[in-house]
């Protein structure tokens, strides 16, 4: 019996150290929701062709249509360049909420 008191003693001082809350791992991005890091076009750019097919960019963004993307293919050479994909993000980020239904 005192074995056991000893034990629950111990888990009870230790509990602490076990619920301690620890950073968690940087969320990776959603299916669907991009989240661009500081050189989207690199690290989106998987081949490294210095351009983006439409295949790449619907890895980190698979709401994108083959429409959103032959708007900002100003060439229409069927890729993104640098300055094509700099054009998009910017209209995305400029892109005003949709109201709310009320």
């Amino acid at each position: 019996m005192q074995k056991v008191l000893v034990l629950a003693a111990a888990v009870a001082l230790a509990a602490p150290a076990f619920a301690q809350v620890t950073q968690p791992a940087p969320a990776a991005p959603q299916a669907g929701k991009a989240a661009p890091p500081a050189d989207a076009f690199a690290t989106i750019d998987a081949d490294a062709s210095g351009s983006l097919s439409l295949g790449e960019i619907k890895v980190v963004d698979a709401t994108v249509t083959q429409a959103d993307f032959d708007k900002y293919d100003a060439d229409h050479n069927k890729s993104i360049s640098k300055a094509e994909f700099s054009r998009w993000q910017t209209a995305k980020a400029s892109k005003p909420a949709a109201p709310t239904p009320g």
